[in-house]
């Protein structure tokens, strides 16, 4: 027989807390109260002085330190409290001891998700049908276009996938190869590398805001490189672009341009850059644009007032994430090229009866099915809609700053509003992204009105130092699922949710459902406590 602990870790001074990180603790039967408080003292980072114990509504009780514990608060010398709870519980099998983890786990993304601002990944969608296809291994190893010996591959969904952005992007079929890859990351490393191979001695050239994968893969390829000044907006600077290809002048030049920069969201003009390559005496064929548009590539076809990024300019390759906008349980890709970039990429591999044209041997054959889902159920019309109302809510979260006084930049194409970097605390809780002294939120489809509004009062709170993040969830509010005009109407009128409270304090129900997961392992005083991993236990 065990006793399972729980402890909370990081609990208010002034009262009981309203929400917390919580530790599990094995405890070994018979075990008494005076036996492990010390070792859950130093486990919570905290010293026993006179042992104080509160009932759940905060009133001082009375134990025995050789009571066994029901639900107590217990009150170290620092002055904090820390709830523990003891379940006893019958001995687990190992088994079931592997179940609890994934529940529990479980238990934490949910959590985690529910505060998720700083990347840009949307985690809105619902791929529930075809999850029984996980049950298989499917590998679509070798090139997308021919056929190799291994039959359980998604080919065809790969091949449907490549045919939707090739159309999306203007490019003719037959003039295009591509594949669904693992991430933005490996799109970026094979066109770069197809750049290479096509210009062996050229000259990297990409802004100063590009993606870290861009500068990995001129490191990994042993490329010569030009880190190219940017603006204020984080779009590339084409007057040092033209100095920088001028004095460079006779080595081929390849320039990476940037559809939605890592950071500021800004968007390079690919029109520009022909510009100042073709002013600074380049011929066509010295030169290879890669287009890096991991976020916005799919986002910028929807929006018809802005300059396009498509293959009917002299551009070579362009890709994009799946995992971010559209929204993919794995991360996962698309790169698309120009068939002639392939040249040189290209070799024979016998016992696949296919050929060696990407990055990865083996390639996730889920990813493409995941992909085709979520293109075929929404449609261009669900895209347009989604990229409609995100601007629509980046918008409002850039007027609601500007509002409360955060100075706040939005790019007229981008979804990502960037302020002044938030205290450490507030950027972990809330997931932020930061460079130096500033932080942004992308705005994907899964960043609501009513988790906008929450954010921009915790902000406000956490630069007056009175923050806490142990608040209740945000409540609806009234125009999150109407029709799209409403989202913009927030946007115009920030002023309508700034009477909106989150500060409802949390049952104490509500206090026991989310927990850190690190288990400690109490033992009697003879033995010192070591953390080990649950399912060892």
């Amino acid at each position: 027989m065990t006793y399972l602990v729980k402890i909370g870790k990081s609990w208010e001074s002034d009262g009981l807390c309203e929400h917390g990180d919580l530790v599990k603790v094995r405890v070994e039967e018979g075990i008494k109260i005076g036996e492990f408080l010390e070792v859950i003292g130093k486990a919570a980072g905290a010293s026993v002085d006179k042992v104080k114990y509160y009932d759940e509504d905060g009133d001082k009780v009375l134990v025995s330190t050789q009571d066994q514990l029901d639900v107590v608060f217990v009150e170290f010398r620092d002055r904090k409290r820390f709830k523990v709870i003891v379940e006893k519980q019958d001995a687990v099998t190992h088994d079931q001891l592997v179940t609890n983890v994934l529940h529990e786990y479980r238990e934490y993304l949910e959590d985690r998700s529910k505060f998720h601002f700083g990347y840009p990944y949307n985690l809105h969608y619902d791929h529930q049908e075809i999850f029984d296809v996980m049950q298989y291994s499917i590998n679509n190893l070798g090139d997308p276009f021919i056929e190799s010996n291994y039959g359980v591959h998604s080919r065809k969904f790969e091949l449907d996938v490549l045919a939707f952005f090739a159309e999306m992007w203007h490019i003719p079929e037959g003039e295009y190869w591509g594949y669904v890859t693992s991430c933005g990351t490996e799109g970026n490393l094979h066109s770069i590398l197809c750049a290479r191979e096509m210009h062996p001695t050229g000259i990297l050239y990409a802004s100063k805001d590009s993606h870290y994968s861009v500068f990995k893969a001129c490191n990994y390829y042993r490329m010569q490189y030009r880190m190219i000044d940017s603006t204020d907006s984080g779009e590339m600077d084409y007057a040092h672009l033209q100095r920088e290809l001028a004095e460079n002048k006779g080595v081929p030049a390849i320039v990476v341009a940037n559809i939605g920069t890592t950071v500021k969201g800004a968007v390079d003009s690919v029109d520009s850059i022909v510009d100042k390559l073709v002013t600074t005496g380049y011929k066509e064929e010295e030169w290879y644009i890669h287009c890096d548009g991991a976020l916005y590539a799919l986002m910028l076809p929807f929006m018809k007032e802005f300059e396009q990024v498509d293959f009917t300019k002299k551009i070579h390759s362009m890709c994009v994430s799946g995992h971010k906008f559209l929204g993919c349980p794995m991360p996962c890709g698309v790169v698309i090229c120009r068939k002639d970039n392939l040249k040189n990429v290209t070799q024979e591999v016998e016992y696949l009866n296919s050929v060696d044209t990407t990055i990865m041997g083996s390639r996730n054959g889920h990813a493409p099915i995941f992909l085709w889902y979520s293109l075929q159920k929404g449609g261009v019309d669900a895209l347009k809609a989604k990229v409609k109302l995100c601007h629509a809510n980046a918008r409002l979260l850039f007027n609601l700053l500007k509002d409360r006084g955060v100075k706040a930049m939005l790019n007229e194409r981008s979804t990502t509003v960037v302020f002044s970097r938030p205290p450490q605390k507030f950027v972990k809780h809330w997931q932020l992204a930061c460079m130096g002294d500033i932080a942004h939120v992308v705005v994907m489809p899964n960043v609501t009105v009513e988790k906008i509004v929450m954010f921009v009062e915790d902000l406000v709170e956490a630069r007056a130092g009175t923050w806490s993040p142990y608040k209740q969830e945000a409540p609806p509010v009234c125009f999150a699922n109407q029709p799209q005009k409403d989202a913009h109407d927030a946007a115009a009128n920030p002023h309508t949710f700034h009477s909106v409270s989150f500060k409802k304090k949390r049952s104490p129900q509500q206090l026991n459902e989310s927990f850190n997961k690190n288990p400690v392992v109490i033992r009697s005083p003879a033995a010192p406590p070591v953390k080990v991993p649950l399912v060892n236990n």
